[in-house]
């Protein structure tokens, strides 16, 4: 038993090293079984109404490794026009760091593969990254909500992290006030109010246009900016994020 143990730990040390190594700033690990037996959440942004269980996308998964990426500066909050859809920059490194685990699982014989579909933010809280904040995004005690997230799910058993379990936001509601058109309410967003995500969803900017140019500035014809304003609002993690000092 304490062999297997000790092999276990070895793996995960081994996996989390890399993803530090690729450049992930914060790596957790969450049991599949935990992470099943919670209730599916409303996934409003993505393609699918709810997100799915780690069981629906790989039968024998057993652990999900969770990736934090810190968004150091505004311009990773780019966002690019392609055909009817939009790219974001700022997500690739992201995308090497999941790869690079893939990778290396799957050299040692698992299965591993993208969590897509599951609650990344569900998953950052049980891995210890942070808590849900008012704003709706993950709040790390260090880098604040300037993080974005990914994951891999595997077959491989690892040793899990302990969840985040204290609240940062407390009774401050600071970013609830910042947003500029009353999409925020503590714990909820209204997506056909944030101007993210009136973009995201192709509702159209036109009722909104004076605030897409001040709280979205376009760079190019296709490339503006996402809107920061709940984010900068958060105390946390802004010693350590370079923010767009003038409107365009």
């Amino acid at each position: 038993m304490v062999k297997n143990e000790n092999l276990l730990e070895k793996l995960t040390m081994e996996v989390k090293q890399l993803a530090f190594q690729a450049g992930a700033s914060l790596v957790g690990v969450v049991s599949a079984d935990v992470y099943d037996s919670l209730p599916k959440v409303w996934i409003s942004w993505k393609v699918q109404d709810y997100s799915k269980k780690a069981v629906e996308l790989m039968a024998e998964s057993k652990s999900i490794i969770v990736l934090g990426y810190h968004v150091w500066d505004d311009m990773l909050e780019l966002a690019v026009r392609k055909g009817e859809g939009w790219v974001y920059p700022g997500y690739s490194p992201l995308e090497v760091i999941t790869r690079t685990v893939e990778n290396f699982l799957e050299k040692l014989g698992f299965k591993a593969v993208s969590a897509q579909g599951l609650s990344y933010k569900r998953l950052a809280q049980l891995a210890g990254f942070g808590c849900y904040g008012k704003n709706t995004l993950i709040i790390n005690p260090v880098f604040g909500p300037w993080i974005r997230l990914a994951a891999v799910l595997t077959d491989a058993k690892l040793v899990a992290d302990e969840p985040f379990t204290r609240d940062l936001c407390v009774d401050c509601e600071e970013c609830v006030k910042a947003c500029p058109v009353g999409a925020l309410s503590p714990y909820k967003i209204d997506v056909n109010k944030c101007l993210v995500g009136v973009r995201l969803l192709g509702k159209g900017e036109t009722k909104n246009d004076e605030m897409f140019r001040l709280y979205e500035p376009a760079f190019t014809e296709n490339a503006h900016l996402m809107c920061l304003e709940c984010q900068k609002a958060c105390r946390y993690g802004r010693s350590i994020h370079s923010s767009l000092k003038l409107r365009l």
